[in-house]
Parts: C-alpha cells; structure tokens; sequence
C-alpha cells in the first residue's frame, strides 16, 4: 500500500502553474486520505476561483500520484471550504516570488 510520505514526495514535483515551487511550498496542499484499496484523495487549497491553470495543475497531480505503485486510483479534491492567503506561502517561495518580481 501506498504511503502518505509517498504521495507527499511525488507532489514535490508539482509545481503552481504560474510559479516554478511546488503546491505545498505555495500552502495549497491541505490534506492526504489514503484507502485501504488504493484511493489517494489530494485536497488543495485553490488561491484564485478562476484560475486557468487548474485543469492543469490536476493532470500533473494525477500523473505524479497515479505513477506510485499501489495507487487505483486519485481524487483531486477543491478544498474551496479552505480558505487561501500569502501567509501559507513558505519562506522560501516568498523568495523565489519576489525574484520573479511577484509582491507576497
């Protein structure tokens, strides 16, 4: 069976859309649920509600997941009931954002 730590390193090569840091480092990972027969629930923190990059930030979960031997299957929840702000950003994407001339 699939781990959290798992699932947790696979998302690390899921970068936001707009910005070259992974989602967790940007604070939109807010939880993993793991099933007993293979289920990965991925619920994110979305910042923007009409963000164009979300249909693609879903593939890349999907793919990065669904690669883990003993995973059946990935749901990508939208986790609008959490609500998003700068403050869940790290300190190191708050760096690489400034560079790229974005104010957090």
């Amino acid at each position: 069976m699939v781990t959290e730590e798992e699932v947790r390193e696979a998302l690390l090569a899921v970068n936001d859309p707009h910005i070259p840091t992974s989602i967790e480092s940007m604070g939109m990972l807010r939880g993993i649920e793991i099933s007993e027969t293979g289920v990965v629930d991925v619920e994110l923190a979305i910042p923007c509600l009409a963000c164009p990059g979300v249909s693609m930030l879903k593939q890349s979960i999907n793919d990065a997941v669904g690669r883990l031997e003993g995973v059946r299957k990935v749901n990508i929840l939208e986790g609008w009931h959490h609500e998003w702000t700068t403050e869940a950003i790290d300190p190191g994407a708050r760096q690489l954002m400034r560079r790229f001339g974005i104010q957090v």
